[in-house]
């Protein structure tokens, strides 16, 4: 194989994975070097930036290893990065603490602050997201108001992402989607927002500038080339949120195509044509990483999580076997519930272990288990754990429809997507064909192929996806008879959700 190539690097809350592709779209490698995130205090969860460079520095060194024509021959490299992070830094743009990472919750008293000067409603018009604590706005003004000795140090308010541009070009820019996970930026407009700013108290200096993902900003400085074996030329393209990535990656940039990313969490993205409103706020609206597009998008409800929940607290039949060798635990489990008639005969899971996100944002919720009888078994809670999350996806759906988007496929992406049952169980309730990539981890491919553009290595999102993603040939349908029991084991489930909810509010 040989060049020119572009590098796409997946810089995540758990580590970094960095792919080197050709320019033809084929995967020639990929290193991943995991960190830890920090739990310092309940409800806080940190890292520290300079282990995202060192990870990025390592992986890129790594893969380098395999371009036999010289470092000269990769000519781009782009990024899909975390969302709903902080990072405080000073003139020079060094931290000047750690940053505060998407899972950090310790803001409630600065979003509930906000909520006494500007309505849910009129914060979600202005810049398309809910006013909620995970919103990384809400982070910088606890450093303020907590902190204020670092606050005065402070000169730039940045995401992740665009520290790891700023590491890569010595340049202070944010892409659309990553800088509307601020919770600052107008979708329409793609500028900052005057009103939510000036409520925040927050000068639109501290802040990156603004750039489309694909766009190259410069070459790599000399110490990151030092550092990662780069070329000096190699250009840098800004890059995008890991959600718009992984949305990319998956293919998913044609209005009406919706990516689901099932893993600890599942985010489900929507791209439209045009920015849109959900009256009911379930389904948040972000710029897409191609600047053509923008996305409907739910951040994610645990999903993933709870299937892995469920199997190491109360599978360890299952769990032996795989330490035996004799197959993988999830597939041990998924095996008996695919015997189980849809509707898991009444049993009913609510997938709202940290809260729920799906059928409402509600952070008092809790993970519950309904209509249980002495007739139910493992492979029927198993069964109605898949489903519940599949009952919160249509919840997604159905909020998308609402805010007049035509939803006509699920693309299936994460580890979640490598189960045959769920991403059956998903289309019958759904009732929308799914499909998934050859590569069902898409974000670092989505990187790549934002590089590819941004470099000039092809003309355009659509033809860069094309070369870059191929999907498995079989694709699952609706079956038209267990779409009729989902209608009405869904109605189930949101009648005990609504039915339970003063209990949650009262714990």
């Amino acid at each position: 194989m040989t060049g020119p190539y572009v590098i796409g690097c997946d810089i995540g809350s758990q580590g970094t994975n960095t792919a080197l592709y050709s320019a033809d779209g084929r995967l020639v490698a990929s290193k991943y070097q995991a960190y830890d995130v920090l739990f310092p205090h309940p409800g806080w969860a940190e890292q520290d930036p300079r282990e995202w460079i060192s990870a990025l520095n390592s992986t890129v060194r790594r893969v380098l290893e395999q371009v036999t024509e010289g470092a000269s021959a990769v000519k781009a490299i782009s990024f899909g990065s975390q969302l709903d992070g902080m990072v405080v830094c000073d003139a020079n743009g060094r931290p000047l603490r750690n940053a505060m990472i998407w899972m950090d919750r310790r803001a409630e008293a600065q979003a509930t602050s906000m909520a006494q000067r500007v309505t849910r409603e009129d914060f979600y018009h202005q810049v398309g997201t809910n006013l909620d604590s995970s919103h990384a706005v809400f982070k910088a003004l606890w450093v303020k108001d907590e902190e204020p000795e670092v606050f005065a140090r402070a000169a730039r308010l940045m995401p992740p992402g665009s520290f790891v541009v700023q590491e890569a070009t010595g340049l202070s820019m944010v892409d659309y989607s990553n800088a509307s996970s601020l919770a600052l930026l107008d979708p329409r407009t793609r500028k900052w927002s005057d009103a939510i700013l000036d409520a925040a108290g927050l000068d639109a200096g501290m802040f990156p500038e603004l750039a489309p993902g694909t766009l190259g900003v410069g070459s790599v400085t000399e110490a990151f080339a030092a550092a990662t074996g780069l070329s000096r030329e190699t250009c840098v393209v800004v890059g995008c949120g890991d959600e718009m990535a992984a949305t990319l990656g998956a293919g998913v940039f044609s209005p009406g195509e919706v990516c689901d990313v099932v893993g600890t969490a599942e985010p489900v993205c929507a791209v439209s044509a045009t920015p849109r409103e959900d009256g009911t706020m379930l389904v948040e609206c972000h710029p897409h990483g191609d600047p053509e597009s923008w996305l409907l998008e739910n951040p994610g409800f645990v999903s993933g999580g709870n299937l892995r929940w469920w199997r190491d607290q109360f599978c360890p039949v299952e769990r032996e076997a795989e330490s035996r060798g004799e197959g993988d635990a999830y597939d041990l489990l998924s095996g008996p519930a695919a015997s189980v008639a849809a509707g898991a005969e009444g049993a009913l899971f609510l997938p709202c272990m940290q809260g729920a996100m799906a059928p409402e944002w509600n952070g008092a919720a809790r993970g519950v288990f309904y209509g249980l009888t002495l007739a139910h078994t493992k492979a029927h809670l198993t069964r109605a754990l898949l489903e519940g999350s599949a009952f919160a996806l249509r919840d997604i759906l159905e909020a998308m429809k609402k805010a007049g988007l035509e939803v006509r496929r699920l693309t299936i992406v994460g580890g979640g997507a490598k189960g045959a049952l769920w991403r059956q169980i998903k289309a019958d309730v759904t009732g929308l064909p799914v499909r998934v990539p050859q590569n069902v981890e898409t974000t670092a491919t989505g990187a790549a192929i934002l590089a590819a553009v941004g470099c000039g290595l092809l003309p355009n999102v659509a033809s860069a996806a094309g070369a870059f993603v191929q999907y498995r040939p079989e694709e699952h349908l609706p079956d038209p008879d267990r779409h009729d029991i989902y209608d009405e084991a869904y109605r189930r489930y949101r009648d005990v959700y609504f039915a339970l909810k003063p209990v949650f509010e009262r714990a």
